[in-house]
């Protein structure tokens, strides 16, 4: 009987030890190996593309101009001007330098009056304001030509032919103006020489105020512009250098 119920014991402790194997413990979690497959970390310098532009020639200057294909060159700076008036080479002509540099126009003066002097001719402001007005008096003629050209033309707008025929009119003024300007010089008659002057001067503002009134571009804007500088060059020589 002792034995039986001791083989019976041994049994039911049996079952239970087999129950608590087969159960896995709640506090124990399986812990995966990491995978294969994990990459590896990169370097920490990636090298550079091939696209990476070069670093430039140590003698290379970014602010200085590339030379062209063609050989061609940036000109160099221009010198600074001279603190003395001069436009002619080599200062052929330093009194006409002196005369033209107290006008207003200093440039337009030598430019239109110099070609016409010579060795023989004292320049001095009474003869460089006779020179001026028959270089004026030639501009004057070939402006005029000009304009009735244009008016006549087939292409020229109606408003436009209005401006012109008013240039035309006033520049055929100016002709017989200058020759009893020339009579006055010789005459040592100061003040029709003043008056001939202002009123060829009139005659040029006229005609470049007229394009301004129709809001027009004047086709001979270049051209009224030099006669308004080269008589009011005249004007001045007339009224504050000559002395009779």
């Amino acid at each position: 009987m002792g034995i039986k119920r001791s083989i019976l014991l041994i049994s039911i402790f049996s079952l239970a030890a087999i129950s608590a194997c087969a159960r896995p413990p709640s506090d124990i979690t399986d812990t995966p190996e990491s995978p294969d497959s994990t990459p590896e970390s990169p370097d920490s310098t990636p090298e550079s593309p091939d696209s990476t532009p070069e670093a430039p020639d140590d003698d290379y200057s970014p602010n200085a101009p590339d030379e062209a294909a063609d050989g061609y060159a940036p000109p160099p700076e221009a010198p600074t001007p001279s603190a003395t008036f001069t436009i002619l080479p080599g200062g052929s002509y330093p009194e006409l330098d002196q005369i033209c540099g107290a006008t207003d126009y200093p440039i337009e003066c030598v430019r239109f009056i110099s070609p016409y002097l010579n060795d023989g001719i004292k320049i001095d402001p009474l003869n460089v304001l006779k020179v001026g007005i028959h270089v004026a008096t030639n501009m004057t003629i070939e402006a005029l030509n000009l304009a009735r050209k244009i008016r006549d033309g087939p292409r020229t707008s109606p408003n436009a032919q209005s401006c012109l025929s008013v240039c035309a009119e006033n520049y055929d003024l100016i002709p017989d103006g200058n020759e009893l300007a020339l009579r006055a010089i010789e005459e040592r008659n100061w003040s029709d020489l003043r008056n001939k002057l202002s009123g060829d001067l009139t005659s040029v503002n006229t005609c470049i105020d007229v394009y301004h009134e129709g809001n027009l571009a004047s086709p001979m804007r270049d051209m009224d512009s030099d006669l308004l500088a080269l008589y009011r060059v005249l004007l001045h020589i007339a009224v504050d250098m000559v002395k009779f």
